[in-house]
Formats: C-alpha cells, sequence, structure tokens
C-alpha cells in the first residue's frame, strides 16, 4: 500500500477534515481516502463534481471551503 504525504495543510483544513471524520465516525485517514479515491475515478465521474463531493458531506457541512479550489471562470459564450 502506498503513502503520501501533503505538505503546507493548514491547520484550518485539517481541523475541518478531522471534525468530518468524527461526525462520519471514521479516522481522518479513512476520510481522506475517500476522498481521495472519489477525486480519482474516471473522467465521467470527475464530470459530476460537485455532486460527487457533496455526496461526502454532512448536513450542516460548509461545502464552500471545499470549492475554492476548483473556482474557474466560465467562458463567455457568443450568442448569434
Amino acid at each position: 500500500m502506498a503513502s503520501i504525504t501533503i505538505r503546507n495543510l493548514s491547520q484550518e483544513t485539517k481541523e475541518r477534515l478531522r471534525l468530518h471524520a468524527v461526525r462520519r465516525g471514521c479516522s481522518l485517514e479513512a476520510l481522506v481516502r475517500s476522498i481521495l479515491d472519489s477525486a480519482t475515478v474516471d473522467t465521467e465521474q470527475n464530470s459530476k463534481f460537485p455532486y460527487n463531493l457533496i455526496a461526502l458531506l454532512e448536513t450542516g457541512d460548509d461545502l464552500e471551503p471545499y470549492l475554492q479550489d476548483h473556482d474557474q471562470p466560465i467562458p463567455d459564450i457568443e450568442l448569434k
């Protein structure tokens, strides 16, 4: 089994993940593995973002911090 180290993770993010893991009744490692597994499935699955991420959240969790890394400007559309 492989392992990775994530450097420069903010303490705030780590704490949010830890609390989320507690609410789900799992370890922080298990939660992060689940998030990474979900994020690395085939392209068809990833096209469902952010709905696949929302499925991981508990009622009342703040979705905004998870979306910040995925904010992308919406391209202008040309109407003819």
